[in-house]
C-alpha cells in the first residue's frame, strides 16, 4: 500500500451526500487513477516540464529588450537584447552580476515570485503525467527538473558573460536549483497530496505556531501594501515628473512601468520593514525609518519617487500599530486551533512564541531576498537588515500574540469557574 493510498484509507467514509456530487468537482485538479503516459518514464516528462518553464521565463525576459531593438530599427544584432535576456533571468534568481569590475545584486522579486510559480505548475503536470504515488516517484520527477533548470542557468551564465559582464555559473547553478527545488517539489507534494499526508503527523501545536506565523507574516504583507499604495498616491506628482524627465518614449516607459511592477515585492517587504521599525536603507549612510529618514543623492527612477522626504510624524504610532494587530491575530489563531483540546496555558503561550519567532524567520528571509546591491558605490546596499527585523519582529508579534493567549486563557479559566460556582448551589440545593 503506497502512503498516499494510506492517507486516504485514514480519511471518513463518505456521505451519501457526497456520492451524489459529480467526480469532476470532487477528485483534485489534474490527479487522475489511472496511471498516465509518463508513468513509465517520469523523467522525461520531469524534463519536458522544466524545459518549458526555462523557455518561458527566458523569453518573459528578453521581450522588453528586444521590444526596444525593434522599436528602434532593429538597429545592431539580436544577441544583445536576447543576451540582456539572460542576464535579466539570472537576475531574478539572485544572481550576481559583475558590471565593470562592480556587483549588481538585486533581484526584482515580481518576477522570481512567476518563475517559481510556473515551476510549481510544471511540477504539478509532469507529476500528473508521470501518475506519482510514492516518495521515489517524487525524487524521479523533481531530480530531473531540476538538473534540467541547472545546467540551464549554467548556460545562460556564459551566455551572460560578455563584455564588461561577467557571470560565475557555480552561484548562478546553485541559485537556480534552489528556486527550481522549491517551486517543482511544492508542486509534486501537492499533486501527488503528500503535502498532507506529512502534515498530520505535525503535532498540533507545531500546525497552530506555523498557521499563526503564516497569518502574521501576511498580515505584515498587507500593511506594507498599504503603506506603498499610500507613498505612491502621495508622491505620484514626483512620480510623473522622474518619469517625463527621462523622455523615454511610449516603449521606454511601458518598459519602466514594466520594471517597476517587478520590483513592488521588494518594495512592499521594505514598507513592511518600515512599519516594524528597522525601516531599510537605500545606499550608504542613508535610512528610511519612522525614527527618521535620511537619503542623499538617488537615481532618478520614477519608482524611487515614491521614498519619504521625511518621517510621518504624528502618524507613526499608527504605522507601528500594524505589527502588533498581526501579533494579535496569531494569537487568535493559536487560542482558536488549541484552546479546544485543552491544552495547558503554558503550551498554548509558548505555541504563540513559537508563531512569533516562525514569523521573525520568515520576515528575516523575506528581507534577504529583497535586498541586495545595485552595483554603484554608494548603492552597494539596498534594503533592510534581516537580522533587525527579525528581532522586530518577535518583538512586535511574537510578545502581543504571547500577551492576546494569555489573556484569552485567563478570561476563558474566569467564565469556567464562575459558571461552575454558579452551578454548585443548585446541585447542593437538590
Amino acid at each position: 500500500m503506497t502512503v498516499a493510498s494510506a492517507w486516504e484509507a485514514d480519511l471518513p467514509a463518505r456521505s451519501s451526500d457526497d456520492e451524489n456530487v459529480p467526480d469532476l468537482l470532487t477528485r483534485p485538479l489534474l490527479r487522475r487513477e489511472e496511471p498516465a503516459w509518463g508513468s513509465r518514464v517520469p523523467w522525461f516528462a520531469a524534463v519536458l516540464a522544466s524545459g518549458w518553464v526555462l523557455i518561458a521565463t527566458l523569453a518573459m525576459c528578453a521581450l522588453p529588450a528586444v521590444s526596444v531593438w525593434m522599436a528602434d530599427g532593429a538597429d545592431g544584432s539580436l544577441g544583445d537584447p536576447l543576451r540582456f535576456g539572460a542576464r535579466l533571468w539570472l537576475l531574478s534568481h539572485r544572481v550576481e552580476l559583475v558590471v565593470d569590475g562592480t556587483g549588481f545584486e538585486l533581484a526584482p522579486l515580481g518576477l522570481t515570485i512567476v518563475f517559481v510559480l510556473l515551476m510549481y505548475r510544471s511540477g504539478r503536470w509532469a507529476a500528473h503525467q508521470a501518475g506519482t504515488a510514492t516518495p521515489r516517484g517524487v525524487v524521479l520527477v523533481v531530480a530531473p527538473a531540476v538538473a534540467v533548470y541547472t545546467v540551464g542557468a549554467g548556460l545562460l551564465a556564459v551566455v551572460a558573460s560578455a563584455d564588461d559582464v561577467s557571470v560565475a555559473p557555480l552561484p548562478a547553478v546553485a541559485w537556480a536549483a534552489c528556486w527550481a527545488a522549491v517551486g517543482c517539489a511544492l508542486g509534486v507534494l501537492h499533486e501527488t497530496g503528500f503535502d498532507e499526508v506529512w502534515l498530520v503527523r505535525i503535532a498540533p501545536e507545531v500546525r497552530a505556531a506555523l498557521a499563526a506565523a503564516g497569518v502574521a507574516v501576511a498580515a505584515l504583507v498587507v500593511v506594507g501594501a498599504a503603506l506603498l499604495t499610500l507613498a505612491l498616491v502621495v508622491n505620484s506628482s514626483q512620480i510623473g515628473v522622474l518619469a517625463e524627465a527621462l523622455e523615454a518614449g511610449a516603449v521606454g516607459n511601458s518598459v519602466l512601468a514594466l520594471g517597476g511592477a517587478a520590483v513592488i515585492p521588494n518594495a512592499v517587504i521594505w514598507a513592511a520593514s518600515f512599519s516594524l521599525g528597522p525601516g531599510f536603507v537605500v545606499g550608504v549612510d542613508t535610512v528610511v525609518a519612522p525614527g527618521g529618514v535620511e537619503l542623499g543623492m538617488v537615481p532618478a527612477l520614477p519608482v524611487l519617487g515614491a521614498l519619504p522626504a521625511q518621517p510621518p510624524g504624528t502618524l507613526v504610532w499608527a504605522v507601528l500599530a500594524g505589527p502588533v494587530l498581526a501579533g494579535v491575530l496569531a494569537g487568535l489563531v493559536v487560542h482558536r486551533r488549541l484552546a479546544s483540546q485543552n491544552e495547558p496555558p503554558a503550551t498554548l503561550v509558548l505555541a504563540a512564541g513559537g508563531a512569533g519567532a516562525a514569523a521573525a524567520l520568515a520576515m528575516s528571509v523575506l528581507a534577504l531576498l529583497s535586498g541586495g546591491s545595485a552595483g554603484a558605490v554608494r548603492l552597494s546596499v539596498i534594503g533592510p537588515v534581516p537580522w533587525e527585523v527579525a528581532a522586530m519582529t518577535f518583538l512586535a508579534v511574537g510578545i502581543p500574540a504571547m500577551i492576546t493567549v494569555a489573556v484569552l486563557e485567563w478570561s476563558r479559566s474566569r467564565s469556567q469557574a464562575g459558571s461552575g460556582s454558579a452551578e454548585a448551589p443548585d446541585g447542593a440545593a437538590r
